[in-house]
This record gives C-alpha cells, structure tokens and sequence, in this order.
C-alpha cells in the first residue's frame, strides 16, 4: 500500500528563453539535506520512484544515459547528463529539452528548483501539472513515505487534469 502525495501549492514560472524556447521553473522546499536530495535526484534507483524517466545509470556523471519514461526494458531515447556540480546542480537532456535541477539550502533543508527548458509553450501547464506529481512523490520518498509513481496514465488518478488546468489559468497561454 502506498501513502498519499504530499500537497504541494499550484506554483511556477513561464519565461521565454529568447530563442523561441521557454523556461518553466517550479520551487519546492525539501526537507532534506542537500547530500539527501542530491541522492534522489541522481542515484537511478531513486530517481525511477519519482521522476518521469528511469535513467539506465546512476545521473551522477556527464555523458549518455538511456531515459525510458516507464518501462525501463523499452527502447528509450538517449538523454544525456549535461553538467554535474554535487550536491548543488544537475542537468539533463532528455526528449531535446534541457531539465536544470538546482539545489540551495533553505531554513529547513534544501530548495530545489526546477527549470524544464522546451520549445512548444502550448505545453506549459501540461509540463507544470506533470512535474507537480512528480516534485511532490519526490518529497514524499525524501519524507519515507512510501508513494506511489505518479507518471503516464497512473497521473490522471492523482490529479492531473485539475492541476493542468490550475496551471493553465496560473500561467496563461504563450
């Protein structure tokens, strides 16, 4: 049995990139130390209880990195492992976006911010919404909870249509 996802407040950021991108940034406070979410961002077996992919490594090194969205035995895009700076930033390269996770401390842990970087801004609040579940079962794993997988059609049973249409009106249609 699985616990239920913490609650997170509908928060994030839209910004064009200027290169007919745009930068979705979503901030969430951990309550973690900055080595603990370091870990769960990058340590494969963390990552797969909580994100939207399931590398084929640990993340913790620059270079090529297989990044199925469910099944890790299906043919999967090769992302990539940009930039690595412990415990403080990663970044990735996943379906030809760029996914920036930043870390610094906060008063009760670590804040982590998301910057999903893509070109198709009609997509915003479907990207916010999903990685809304996805922040939220991480916090939730960070918390020892046992969580359930928020990602593909598991999503919807967690919300995600009223999340995307929260994010939606929050950050208006490029």
């Amino acid at each position: 049995m699985s616990d239920p996802l913490p609650q997170q407040p509908v928060a994030a950021t839209l910004e064009p990139t200027g290169e007919g991108r745009w930068a979705l940034a979503l901030e969430r406070e951990l309550s973690s130390t900055a080595e603990g979410a370091w870990a769960a961002l990058t340590e494969a077996e963390w990552v797969a209880r909580w994100a939207p992919y399931t590398p084929g490594r640990d993340l913790d090194s620059p270079g090529p990195v297989a990044m199925p969205e469910t099944d890790p035995a299906d043919p999967a895009p090769q992302g990539a492992v940009l930039a690595v700076a412990p415990p403080r930033l990663l970044t990735l390269a996943w379906y030809g976006d760029e996914l920036r996770f930043a870390l610094t401390p906060a008063d009760t842990g670590t804040r982590l911010r998301l910057t999903h970087v893509f070109g198709d801004g009609t997509r915003a609040a479907e990207f916010a919404a999903g990685w809304h579940l996805c922040l939220a079962a991480l916090t939730g794993s960070l918390e020892g909870r046992a969580v359930p997988r928020v990602v593909g059609e598991a999503a919807r049973a967690h919300g995600f249509d009223r999340l995307r249409d929260q994010y939606a009106d929050l950050l208006g249609a490029p």
